[in-house]
């Protein structure tokens, strides 16, 4: 689904449990996203971002819901 921040568009998955974006992987015991960065943790709830770069990252739900809308991809 993709969803818009400001004049980016990006693609996102709500993460809920294994299996449901394939970047997340056990690593040292936590649930985690490999970025640039290092790895970041995910928690049940969190997105995963991909930006035009199409390296993810997990972001918050508050934080993703406050700064993204929904695209109607039909538009």
């Amino acid at each position: 689904m993709k969803f818009r921040k400001r004049n980016s568009l990006v693609d996102a998955i709500q993460w809920f449990k294994p299996g449901d974006h394939p970047a997340v992987e056990l690593h040292d015991g936590q649930w985690r996203v490999s970025t640039p960065e290092g790895w970041r943790t995910v928690v049940p709830g969190d997105w995963i971002v991909t930006n035009d770069d199409e390296k993810p990252f997990p972001m918050n739900n508050w934080i993703f819901t406050n700064l993204y809308e929904p695209v109607n991809e039909a538009d």
